[in-house]
């Protein structure tokens, strides 16, 4: 079964096992429909049982983090010996998209053709900027910077692991 990260605890808080998370997803809230998790730390790991997830935190020290609470760790030194492990999710627990929005996961590793059959090379990186995101495409040559917008993005199959641009003048060259 593939898992997926989707967060980092990074350190505890209180004394009774509650862990901040760094989420590594759009939405922090998401871990809050979960009933189970996979705890995963130096090839070691484990699944848990969630008890408690608190969202929208005030405090500016935590903003963009989550609280989390896992049955069976209860103790403040049970909770240390989480921090630095990565919060995994089985793929078939993975919400769904909107037809047109794709993972991230999904994207790297993607073979880039132009409309015109040209082979452009594979994505291997998604950068996440306000606008837009961008795709890195290592090609035979050079890398190229692909804007994921529908004006150059046209479609993504990932049945086939292709994606088929039409780049504006000066993309490619």
């Amino acid at each position: 079964m593939q898992r997926i990260t989707i967060g980092q605890i990074s350190r505890v808080r209180g004394i009774k096992g509650e862990m901040v998370v760094v989420p590594l997803t759009d939405d922090p809230k998401r871990l809050s429909g979960l009933e189970k998790i996979f705890v995963s730390k130096d090839a070691n790991i484990a699944q848990f049982e969630i008890e408690e997830v608190r969202t929208n935190l005030k405090s500016k020290r935590l903003k963009e983090r989550v609280l989390l609470k896992l049955k069976g760790v209860e103790t403040l030194e049970e909770a240390k010996k989480f921090v630095g492990s990565f919060l995994e999710i089985e793929k078939e627990d993975l919400i769904k998209l909107p037809e047109g929005r794709y993972f991230i996961f999904d994207i790297i590793g993607l073979n880039v053709i132009t409309t015109e059959d040209k082979e452009v090379g594979t994505v291997r990186e998604v950068i996440s900027l306000p606008a837009n995101d961008v795709y890195v495409v290592q090609g035979e040559q050079q890398e190229y910077d692909i804007p994921a917008i529908k004006e150059v993005v046209k479609k993504i199959d990932l049945d086939k692991k292709v994606m088929i641009i039409e780049p504006k003048e000066g993309l490619l060259d």
